[in-house]
């Protein structure tokens, strides 16, 4: 039988649950680096997802950040997501741009100004997308 630990944090919960100190308590841990989400769950006999409610709710590691002028790294993968999709917008207009020159001119621009790699990654490219 595993044999629990004595919290010194604060007193072991009732039936109401646990205190907002005890909660508070591992959520600083846990944020400071000083035990994983796991580890703090096994040392206190928590669950799991318990104490990623509790980061999600007490944690204030998203709003140092914030304070600091840096981003939560929700913030940063929405940020990049924004870049990617005007990124791929821009690339399409690109490629339109370019066929509207041939079609107009009939100068394939795409093999005048390339250099031999960047036309074999083209047509692979090209090859691709119309697979797909």
């Amino acid at each position: 039988m595993r044999k629990k630990k004595s919290i010194t944090l604060a007193n072991k919960p009732t039936y109401q649950g646990y205190s907002y100190a005890f909660k508070v308590a591992i959520v600083e841990r846990v944020e400071n680096g000083q035990l994983s989400i796991n580890q703090a769950a096994k040392e206190y006999d928590v669950s799991r997802s318990g104490i990623q409610k509790w980061i999600k709710k007490y944690g204030n590691l998203d709003k140092k950040l914030v304070g600091m002028g840096g981003k939560s790294p929700k913030q940063t993968i929405e940020d990049l997501k924004k870049q990617l999709k005007a990124e791929k917008y821009k690339n399409e207009v690109w490629k339109m741009a370019m066929e509207i020159v041939e079609e107009e001119y009939g100068v394939d621009v795409k093999k005048k100004y390339l250099t031999p790699y960047q036309r074999e990654m083209m047509k692979e490219m090209e090859k691709r997308s119309h697979k797909d």
